[in-house]
């Protein structure tokens, strides 16, 4: 399967920004604070599972144990103040402006070497655009991985089906249900809207970048996880920034089939000082 064709770039300005939006995929090699941010978190995750090398993981602890080990570094990626700042620091070294740049919380996605052995399954998400649940036309996502990936363990997306619409049901689907199920403890409630017929769409490129390297797509863009059917284990971490400015200027990527009700601007807090998008 050929992977991804990505367009380098040194640093991300308003062209590059609205590249994104016009459907352009970039990566960023070579940047010092986005080294930084996967050596750390790499270091985490190798003593969190060791004895074991992070990739072999799944093979070696049983289930209970091994999802206690990953909820312990999803739940440390979204409020672990030092991750989170080498963040802010990447993601202003990529190009965005501290006092116009609102991101979302950092997240790690894990994997394991069996999917459907253990609840880390849920982290396999289907074919979505970022979109439909954010309602955000200036949404950018920001990708990389952990440690080295392969096309049987990363993202993939359907560059064909930017401008295209697909059948989903993000009109039906509402933050705010959501977040009352999760506080009611239910997990039956979709964590985020998708295509209705996936099985239709075609085959999705996977995206190849190694450890070290960050790379940027719109929001709108269908994408999805590649489900890891292989003995190796899938680290990598991910977020979303909106520009300020653009989102005030009506510019983003062209909503062809989202029809989300809401947009959760709370989701989004400023580099510079956690303002938060929507005050």
């Amino acid at each position: 399967m050929s992977g991804l064709a990505l367009r380098r770039c040194r640093r991300l300005d308003a062209a590059g920004r609205r590249a994104l939006y016009g459907g352009e995929l970039l990566r960023f090699d070579g940047v010092v604070e986005v080294a930084a941010l996967i050596e750390a978190i790499a270091a985490a995750i190798a003593a969190a599972m060791a004895p074991h090398p992070p990739l072999e993981a799944a093979r070696w602890l049983p289930a209970d144990e091994l999802a206690r080990r990953c909820d312990a570094l999803v739940k440390r990626a979204l409020r672990d103040g030092e991750w989170n700042r080498l963040l802010d620091d990447a993601l202003a070294a990529l190009g965005n402006d501290p006092g116009a740049t609102y991101r979302d919380r950092l997240r790690l996605r894990i994997q394991s070497g069996d999917d459907g052995r253990d609840r880390h399954a849920r982290m396999t998400l289907a074919a979505h655009r970022d979109s439909w649940g954010s309602n955000l036309a200036p949404q950018v996502n920001w990708w990389a991985p952990v440690f080295a990936l392969d096309a049987g363990r990363t993202v993939a997306l359907w560059p064909e089906l930017f401008e295209r619409a697909v059948a989903n049901d993000s009109g039906g689907w509402d933050l705010e249900a959501l977040l009352q199920s999760r506080r009611r403890g239910e997990e039956g409630y979709p964590p985020l809207p998708l295509a209705r017929a996936p099985e239709r769409l075609g085959p999705p490129l996977p995206l190849l970048i190694p450890p070290g390297t960050m790379a940027a797509f719109s929001g709108a863009h269908l994408h999805a996880s590649v489900p890891n059917r292989g003995p190796w284990m899938r680290y990598s971490i991910e977020t979303r920034s909106v520009d300020r400015d653009d989102l005030a200027a009506g510019l983003g990527a062209p909503n062809v089939d989202g029809a989300a009700p809401r947009r959760p601007l709370h989701w989004f807090h400023r580099l510079a000082d956690g303002a938060p998008l929507g005050a």
